[in-house]
């Protein structure tokens, strides 16, 4: 199987999408969040890359069960209903609620990967789920949000974590086809089952704990503990739950 992985969403090359699955990842938050609501029964999110444009889409909406939810640095922008904590997408909070979502990274990586077949995504907590999706795929392309147009290391190590449970599920080679997924895949092989104390020791990790989000890592720690898959259809993020008889 021949995968591909992108530390920076805008190094991505348009060619690398097209007929392809693509996996964005942004482990802290915005794909913990993403998945959190879908799981708790959110009818659907839609990503936003600005601000202004997510207020627009709302307005424009137009009803009294779509709530706007951003981030910028890390908090709640005033005036939203719910910020990018996955602690806030309860089940009574966003349960049969469309939801308008824009976040630092996260949300533009969901953009910059348009021009792919297939937008899942991806985190620890659905991990799961991913390597069952990307199973039957030839090729694989894993775009990590980063942070602020730099590298993440949370995102990178949850790429090489799915590559390589993937290579261990199916029994299928992984071949790098970019440095990206070489590196990645290095990462995957050294990140423990409980990836907590990793998110705890990374930049964004520690800037999270010290803005008052600790207990976010926890929850963004929690290996497959949501076992849905989020896909991007017409723009709007949709959940499938895993098939127990399945």
């Amino acid at each position: 199987m021949e995968v591909r992985v992108y530390f920076i969403p805008t190094e991505v090359p348009e060619e690398e999408l097209r007929g392809r699955t693509a996996v964005v990842i942004d482990v802290l938050r915005a794909s913990t969040s993403i998945i959190t609501a879908v799981a708790h029964g959110a009818r659907g999110v839609i990503p936003a890359d600005t601000l202004e444009s997510a207020t627009e889409m709302v307005t424009r909406l137009g009803m009294d069960d779509v709530l706007l939810c951003a981030e910028r640095d890390m908090h709640r922008v005033d005036g939203c209903d719910l910020g990018n904590s996955p602690a806030e997408y309860t089940p009574d909070v966003v349960g049969g609620r469309l939801l308008v979502l824009s976040t630092t990274n996260g949300t533009r990586a969901v953009s910059r990967a348009g021009g792919a077949a297939r937008i899942l995504i991806g985190a620890y907590v659905n991990a799961a789920r991913i390597v069952e999706e990307l199973s039957d795929q030839e090729t694989a392309v894993l775009i990590c949000a980063g942070n602020s147009g730099g590298f993440a290391l949370e995102d990178a190590a949850c790429a090489g974590f799915i590559l390589q449970r993937l290579a261990h599920t199916t029994g299928r080679e992984m071949i790098p086809v970019n440095d990206g997924a070489w590196v990645a895949l290095q990462l995957g092989r050294r990140t423990p089952r409980n990836p907590l104390r990793m998110l705890r020791r990374s930049a964004h990790g520690q800037k999270l704990d010290e803005a008052g989000f600790a207990s976010d890592l926890q929850l963004c720690a929690a290996v497959d503990s949501l076992p849905v898959i989020p896909r991007v259809r017409d723009r709007i993020i949709t959940g499938e739950s895993l098939d127990p008889a399945g």
